[in-house]
Formats: C-alpha cells, structure tokens, sequence
C-alpha cells in the first residue's frame, strides 16, 4: 500500500497593493507597526507546513487550489499566490506540473461576459501559463482527444487522479434587463438627482447592485468536457482508483449559517451530483465558503450506498486562524483508500505550526457492488425488526442481511419479541409472550422427544454436540479465563447431516455463533454474532434473536458479563407466507417436551371434562390453538417441509384411550389417524400428494372441531 500527500489551500484573497490582515487588535496606532499583509501571513503559513513535512521525510504529490486568488477582482492575486507556493514548496518536491488550480468568484473581473477572453486572463496569465494544471475554461476552443491529458493530474502509477472543474464563468454578471427597463435603467440616476435625491455615484453603484449577481454554475460544455477526461483516465495496473475533483464552491453549505442572497448556491448542483456519481468521484475539494468541514455526501439517487466525501477548505480571516490550510493523506492505496485531514492553524513569528489530526475517513464502501450485504442496524427492536423484514422482502431478498442490534439497558430486561409479530390465530393477546418464551425455550433443549423426526434442535447441537459434548460449558470456560476473548459453537455436524450428493440433507438454517467477550467503560458484556445459511425474517429471525439473547444470559450470568449486542449474519434472507406453524413448533408436540401433564388434562377435559373452571378455560383455550396450528399447516404447500403435530397427536390419542368414557375410543381414534396423516404429509415432497393428504387432515379436523367435551358436574 502507498499512501498520496495533498496540500489544499483556498481562498488566500491577494492582491497587487496588497490586502491588510488584521491579526491583533491595535486600539491604538504606533509607527512602525502595522497589521501584516495576507500575503505575508500566507508566506510564514507554507514555509512552516515545508519545514514540518520537510522534517516528517514527506514530499507533496501535488497542491490543490480551489480558487480566490484575488480579492474581490483586484489584480495580482494569482501571481503572488503562485509565487509563494513554488518558492516554499519546492523543497517538498512542488512545482508547476503539481499544482491544479481554478478559478473562483473573486478571480474574474466584475462585469465580465461568461467564456468570454478577459474573464480568466488573470488567471490563464499566471497559473496556466506557468504549466499548472488547470480546468478546460468556457470559451477556449475545445480540446482534441489528445489533449484531454491536459486537464487531470494522473498518479505515476495511475492509483489518482485530480480533476479540476471551473464552476466561476457566470459569476461577477450583469443580468440582462427586459425593455422598457433597460432602455430606463440608464436614466434614473439623473431622474433622481433632478428629483434632489444627491449623490448620483452612489446611486449608479446601488443600482448596479441590483442587477449584479454572483451566479454558481458549470456549463453543459465544461461537464461534457469533463466527461470525456474522466473516461479517457488511464486505468491503474491493478487495484481501485482514487478520483478527486477540485471546485471553488460548494455541493452543500458546510456550516449552519444562512446566506440570504440571490444564488448563493449551485444552481445545477444536482446535475453536477450526478456527474460526480456516474464518473465515480470519491472526494471532492472545495473552498469559498471560507469555513472548513469534512463528510460524506451520500448518492440521493442510483447505488443507495455510494457516498463522496467532501472536503470544505476553511482560510484565514480575521478572528478565524484555526483552519488556514490543510494536508490530505491519502492511504490504503489502492484498494483501502482512505483520507486522512491534517488541519494547521495560522502560525505565529516565532511559533511551531499547530495541526489538528482527524482520524482517516474511508473511500470505498462494501456495499458498492451488486449482490454486497445488506446491513440493518439499531437500537430499537421494533424499528430493527420492521426494517429487517422489508429488507429480506426487497433489497436482500435471497442475498446476504446482516441485522445488528444493540438494545439500551432499559430493554435487556425484556423477552425479545416485536410488537408487530404475527402470532398465530387464535392466540390471546394476554398469551402470546408466554407462548413465545415457551417456544424459544423449546427450541434450546438439550433432550427431545423429538430428536427422532428434528435431529437438528438447536439446545441438542449446541449442549450433546455428537452426542454428549456441551459446547456452552466450553464457552462458559474459556470467557472466564484470561486466554481469549471469544469462543463458538457449531450446530451442523458434517458426518451426521452431510450426504454426499447433498439430496437428503436436512440440518438446521442456524449454523455457527460465537460469544465475544467486550468492555464498554467500566461494564463487561458478552456480545453474540450468529450465522444462518438461510432466515426467514419475519417469523424466524425474532426467535433467533431471542435464543440468542437466552444463551448470552445464561453464560453471562456464569461468567459475570452483562448481555451486549446482538449481530446475526444470513447469507439468504426471505420473507415467507405461510403460517407460524411453518417455522415454529406446534404446540401439542412442544408439550411432549416441556410440559406432558398438560395433554394428559386436556385428554381428561375432552372425555371427562373439568370442575375448576380456570383450568377447564386455559385447558379450552389451548385446544382451540392447536386447531388453529393442525389447520394452518394443511393449507399451503412447503416444499421444505412443515413442522407438523405427530408425536404429540399419538400419545393425546393414548391419553384419550385410555380415560374410557363412550366417546372416547372415537376420539382417539381421529387423533391418532390424523397423526398417521400429518407423519405422511411431513415424508412427502410432491404437491399432488400433499394435496391429497392434506384433505384427509381437513376432514379429521373438521370432527375434531365440532367434538364437544363433556362437563363434569360439580363436586365430581
């Protein structure tokens, strides 16, 4: 990697007779002493950045200087600004082919007609006669393809380039009036002066006022232009290469105060954004503004994650001396380029130059190119969420989304579920945390009944890897001690989920996560970063993140850290249709597991009914959703399979047998063909059998639903 060595200097405001820069405040006048010229103050600026970068071992690839050599039109301002640079600057390895130039405002003679000669022959006298690199200035003849060279500064080894762009041609100009008014405007100065009014000069000048603008603009011909040495730069042998642009005025105003003026911006600085865009400028280098400020413009339009760092150059102006010029590193050449702003205060006779060093800003971002991650990030749930799920729907669909979350300490607390969760029908508001948390915790099981038909369960993988190694204890170990800061688990086993024609594979989406142990200040927290192969956002990704929450509470409570962030990485996002139930669980199977003794109640409650009514109610009510779940999972196609109710289905059955009663054996009996039903379903892959399948389910549903338990009557 090289690294590139700027000067950027802007606004030095010269002139022939010398223009006073008052540095102190003199109350009281003594001879022999007067304010310095800026001249003067611009002369001690640069031989101090020379002896400090001379001292460094540094050398300047080129100075960049983005216009008002003169003050306010006077002459004399380009020479003396060119002089200066060159007499300190060469013993940093300046001369004319290393400085780009154009002209601002103050440049060009008040009054002048755009592209016309006299505009720039101050400035074509002094910088481009000197053989400084300059912008193709409206009016010239244009150039050949030959010539196009003229106007970039090319890096030996191609890695920049420098392109200067003239934004001046129609500032300092008189509006052309409509008639009868401007046949008029001459006179009104002696109709005015006849009226008494008095002092016609000043009359003429204010008048002149009202008809002068200061307009911002680059001509079609001067972007075409440029369009042309943009595209005909030399390509570097390998690698990406830097563009920078140089302009007097500004893309956008670099400080908070207002200017209330006719045209006091660009006026096609869209058109000017887009060029930027579509020729892949990476920092643009402006002045005029005299106030300096550095950032990314981020593209309104096109790659929504392209972005241009603007560099708003401040000068020296009276009781403003902390940002006269500045020093652009460029590093990471040619692929990590970044930018680095090194800012020199107007130094004292006698003092070292002061320099404020900002941290490196990078160029290039990973989201440029097709198919890059898409990366969600906050601090709000419900925002992260909602944002997730629009990516995975549009922008992500089927790419990489990386969704990071870091919750304030006031939400930690908290089961992480979003308030826009689509839970699954028929479940009461009042219950849907506690369905979810039973859920999350279903899936971080160590043992299942399960294992047979789901050999993938997360809690298994992660706590009987290969059938007995607990991966959480291993993390728990090694974030205790002092030899490392992070630890993983994995959850595929390639001997155990792997086929070798890759046909009859089946292991689960979450695929690897690893605990990270961070300080922040005085707190120790463990953060969590998990990958999936493929996530479903909208249903899926909540109960990841809630695992993921649940194992950082379990390992930071027995390693003393608080819970910290939260970063899942997919590699394939979507949003799917179906039902809860086809990423979730269903809840008679979840049963099995967590809590047996219920469907044992509810096959009472079936065949027997129930006198406490508050377990009668809770019991009917989990009925009525696991319903919903049987139901939901016959209605739409999955050619990946739905988590279908059967275990738990076969042993309510059993239950049901065996509480006897006349309705019994027929219930059972539907409970247990569906069962039969939905284990079919799950081995099918064809749609026409599902189809088919899938009616018979809906047949035995059907009876279920209109199934009316007994009622036991009190004191039973």
């Amino acid at each position: 990697m090289t690294d590139a060595t700027f000067l950027h200097l802007t606004d030095a405001h010269l002139s022939t007779t010398g223009v006073p820069f008052r540095m102190d405040d003199h109350k009281v006048r003594l001879p022999r002493l007067d304010h310095p010229d800026r001249a003067q103050v611009l002369d001690l600026l640069l031989s101090r950045v020379a002896e400090r970068l001379d001292a460094a071992g540094r050398r300047i690839d080129a100075v960049l200087f983005s216009g008002d050599a003169q003050e306010r039109g006077g002459p004399g301002g380009h020479r003396r600004v060119l002089d200066i640079l060159l007499h300190r600057l060469a013993r940093c390895g300046i001369g004319p082919e290393r400085i780009v130039a154009v002209p601002g405002n103050h440049d060009v003679p008040k009054g002048s007609d755009p592209s016309s000669t006299t505009r720039y022959s101050d400035f074509v006298a002094a910088w481009k006669a000197a053989g400084c690199v300059v912008p193709w200035l409206d009016g010239e003849p244009l150039p050949t393809q030959d010539e196009l060279h003229r106007f970039r500064l090319l890096a030996p080894d191609r890695s920049w380039v420098v392109l200067p762009l003239n934004t001046s041609n129609w500032c300092q100009v008189r509006a052309e009036l409509p008639s009868p008014l401007k046949e008029a405007w001459p006179l009104i100065p002696d109709l005015l002066e006849a009226a008494g009014a008095g002092q016609r000069q000043v009359l003429l000048d204010q008048l002149e006022k009202l008809v002068s603008y200061d307009v911002a603009r680059v001509s079609g011909e001067q972007m075409e232009i440029m369009r042309e040495v943009a595209r005909s730069t030399p390509a570097p042998a390998s690698g990406s290469q830097t563009r920078i642009m140089v302009m007097h005025h500004h893309l956008r105003n670099p400080d908070l105060r207002e200017e209330i003026r006719p045209f006091a911006d660009l006026v096609n600085v869209e058109l000017v954004r887009r060029f930027i865009r579509e020729n892949r400028i990476n920092v643009v280098v402006h002045g005029h503004k005299h106030q300096q400020q550095v950032g990314y413009d981020h593209d309104a339009e096109g790659a929504a994650h392209r972005r241009t760092l603007l560099v708003s150059g401040g000068t020296f102006d009276e009781g403003r001396e902390r940002d006269a010029a500045r020093i652009l590193t460029l590093g990471g050449l040619p692929n990590l380029a970044a930018l680095t702003v090194t800012t020199f205060s107007l130094p004292r006779s006698g003092s070292n130059l002061d320099a404020i060093e900002d941290a490196p800003r990078p160029l290039w971002s990973c989201s440029e190119a097709g198919g890059a991650p898409t990366v969600v990030q906050g601090s709000d749930l419900n925002e992260v969420y909602e944002r997730a799920c629009d990516a995975a729907t549009n922008d992500a669909k089927g790419g990489i989304l990386v969704v990071h979350l870091d919750l304030p300490d006031d939400q930690l607390a908290r089961i992480l579920v979003p308030k826009s969760y689509p839970y699954v029908d028929g479940l009461d508001e009042d219950r849907r945390e506690e369905w979810f948390g039973e859920l999350v915790s279903w899936w971080q099981l160590d043992r299942s009944k399960l294992e047979s038909r789901i050999p993938y369960i997360h809690g298994n993988r992660l706590r009987r890897y290969a059938g007995g190694f607990d991966q959480i204890a291993r993390i728990v170990r090694l974030l205790r001690g002092p030899a490392t800061t992070k630890a993983i688990a994995v959850l595929v086993d390639p001997l155990r989920d792997f086929d070798p024609e890759g046909r009859k594979e089946r292991f689960a989406s979450f695929c690897l996560v690893e605990f990270k142990r961070r300080e922040d200040g005085d707190r120790k927290l463990v953060d969590a970063i998990a990958f999936y192969r493929t996530q479903e956002f909208a249903k899926w990704w909540p109960i990841n993140v809630a695992e993921l929450r649940h194992l950082q509470r379990e390992i930071g409570g027995q390693v003393g850290l608080e819970v910290g962030r939260i970063t899942t990485i997919c590699a394939d996002a979507r949003v799917q249709a179906p039902s809860p139930s086809a990423v979730t669980m269903p809840i008679l199977d979840r049963w099995l597991d967590q809590a047996p003794e219920r469907l044992h109640l509810l096959a009472q409650l079936l065949v027997q009914g129930a006198p406490d009514a508050p377990r009668r109610d809770r019991a009917l009510a989990d009925w009525r959703l696991a319903l919903v779940e049987l139901r939901a999972s016959t209605k739409r196609y999955n050619p990946d399979g739905n988590p279908l109710s059967v275990e738990g289905l076969s042993v309510l059955g059993s239950f049901v047998r065996e509480s006897g009663g006349p309705e019994a054996g027929r219930l059972a009996g539907l409970l247990e063909d569906l069962a039969t039903i939905n284990d079919s379903i799950a081995r099918t892959t064809e749609r026409e059998a599902f189809e088919r399948l899938a009616a018979s389910a809906e047949r035995r549903i059907q009876e279920l639903e209109s199934f009316r338990p007994t009622t036991a009557p009190a004191g039973h």
